[in-house]
């Protein structure tokens, strides 16, 4: 979380906002954002981080985070069912 809170201070620098401007504009409280930033209260909702997100722009990264399943859950799920999970074999006489 202090890694994140570190880039969205970075982000807000690069899109030239203050810590006012950028809680204006994302609906969170501008002393959460400050501790957020500082690292004295880094439980920020899911929300709170979506919406600073999209104010400096950069919303679209969220996808890197969590991209597309290749296989939908329920056909790996089959998938799975299908694999051996154990091999026997015959002894030799």
């Amino acid at each position: 979380m202090t890694l994140l809170a570190k880039r969205v201070k970075e982000y807000r620098l690069a899109a030239r906002l203050s810590q006012r401007e950028l809680s204006e504009l994302s609906g969170v409280g501008y002393t959460t954002l400050s501790h957020f930033e500082q690292g004295k209260h880094l439980n920020l909702s899911l929300g709170h981080f979506i919406s600073l997100l999209r104010c400096v722009g950069m919303e679209r990264r969220m996808l890197e985070v969590l991209p597309e399943l290749p296989v939908p859950p329920m056909a790996l799920r089959e998938i799975n069912r299908l694999i051996p999970k154990r091999v026997r074999r015959k002894e030799k006489r």
